[in-house]
């Protein structure tokens, strides 16, 4: 049958460089602009309309959300890399039962992880000192939230192994159109039913069930990989190894990286709910300035996993020395618009009486956005590890990260006494280690041996 879908797709084992980089990146980074978007909206609609406290709520358990989004989305960006790597060694017969084998593992995996996230929300929450006048919210919140984490899982599903096979542009309009409806659900739910942090959480919960619905009716009439005859739908234990050797690494590397935004949660909420509702607000900027860098990264994950796989190792490493120097010229950027409009940024989420939250919002980012570049830096060279196979030492790269990050705020906030803007201080000293880790790694050439496909 012909993959009428890949009219959509990008050969990147040829041609120039960059310019397919971009070509392929660029869908990911709208989609990545609306996800964060809606993300944003949550907060904004609740901040402005609900109250700063709400504000707060939903902040306080976003490193618990984010936890649940890296371990799915870490999961399938291992899966996928594993069948970009059989699509540049044109190894077809491989992709269906990698599709078959990961959708199995995720729909059994979330179901786990929903039913855990929804019976110890409250012990969650008490764990990382949620204080007491918004713990209420927060467990509400997460526990919603979580009953979702299917939709999540196999919204992220579609997304990584389209784009596996080079088509970027379809799990781009689907997000638009979960976004779009994640938006609208927002303000029907708050300014029209009057909820609160709830009605946030319904809408981003129905917004992804009708985007996955929406891939599956798509999928299923474009692209011949997810049409499955009797039989064709299997679970294969060889294939499962090499997706478990890639997935997991990518997993536990997004995975322990909101763990360890748990512990800085903790020592956040110790300072208060004004600080919470500041670093809530700055944290999304944060997020915001990483996603032409985390596109770029995606992107060239399966960049370097259809090269690799189709033996074109020397025109990986090309595409990583490109796309860091596109990252580099969007740090700098990025760091002066920051200081530019910091105090306009942080209107966007609070009201202008709350001076004190636009003040300490700004003040945290105009300590990180000078060295952003670093971020840059240390996640194409971590995409380039997982995307020739070495996901394990990817992992470890982001590990050293988390640690450093997690360690330094404590250290910066108490023994130096920089108290809550020491957590910000912190934040370019994980960058910067995962770049000497990462960097090392490369060099030494550990990461050629790695490739599933032999190549």
């Amino acid at each position: 049958m012909k993959n009428n879908s890949r009219s959509k797709a990008v050969d990147m084992t040829q041609g120039p460089i960059l310019g397919k980089l971009v070509q392929f990146c660029l869908p990911i980074f709208l989609g990545l602009v609306f996800q964060q978007f809606y993300s944003m909206v949550d907060s904004i609609v609740v901040g402005k309309y609900v109250s700063a406290d709400a504000l707060a709520a939903v902040g306080t358990s976003a490193p618990m959300v984010q936890l649940l989004i890296g371990i799915m989305a870490g999961f399938n960006l291992g899966a996928s890399v594993v069948a970009s790597q059989y699509v540049g060694a044109n190894q077809k017969d491989k992709i269906k039962p990698t599709i078959s084998t990961t959708a199995i593992t995720l729909i059994v995996l979330s179901l786990f992880i929903t039913v855990i996230a929804i019976v110890f929300a409250p012990d969650i929450m008490r764990l990382i000192s949620v204080p007491d006048n918004i713990l209420k919210d927060t467990v509400i919140y997460f526990r919603i939230f979580s009953a979702g984490c299917i939709f999540l899982a196999m919204y992220n599903f579609f997304a990584s192994f389209l784009r596996s096979m080079g088509d970027s542009t379809t799990p781009l309009i689907f997000l638009i159109i979960s976004s779009l409806l994640n938006i609208g659900g927002d303000l029907f739910f708050v300014l029209v039913l009057k909820h609160g942090v709830d009605g946030v959480a319904y809408a981003t919960v129905i917004a992804q069930a009708i985007s996955v619905i929406l891939c599956i009716i798509y999928v299923s009439r474009t692209n011949e990989y997810f049409q499955f005859k009797k039989g064709e739908f299997v679970f294969d234990p060889q294939l499962f190894k090499s997706i478990l050797r890639m997935g997991i690494p990518s997993s536990l590397q997004t995975g322990l990286s909101s763990i360890g935004m748990v512990a800085v949660q903790r020592l956040i909420n110790s300072y208060g709910s004004v600080c919470i509702a500041s670093y809530t607000a700055a944290n999304k900027m944060e997020m915001i300035c990483n996603l032409p860098v985390t596109s770029m990264a995606q992107g060239l994950s399966l960049y370097v996993g259809q090269n690799i796989g189709a033996g074109k190792t020397d025109r990986a490493k090309k595409g990583m020395w490109q796309s860091m120097i596109v990252c580099a010229v969007i740090g700098v950027v990025l760091t002066v618009l920051i200081y530019a409009f910091g105090p306009n940024l942080m209107r966007l989420f609070v009201n202008d009486e709350d001076i004190e939250v636009i003040n300490i919002g700004t003040q945290f980012m105009r300590i990180w956005a000078p060295l952003v570049v670093l971020h840059g830096i240390s996640s194409i060279v971590v995409s380039f590890l997982r995307g020739s196979g070495d996901s394990l030492f990817a992992m470890i790269s982001m590990f050293a990260d988390l640690l450093t990050r997690s360690v330094m705020a404590y250290i910066f906030a108490w023994s130096v006494g920089l108290g809550f803007m020491g957590i910000a201080y912190a934040i370019p000293c994980g960058w910067g280690m995962t770049v000497l880790i990462a960097f090392a790694r490369y060099f030494t050439g550990g990461w050629k041996k790695k490739a599933v496909t032999g190549k």
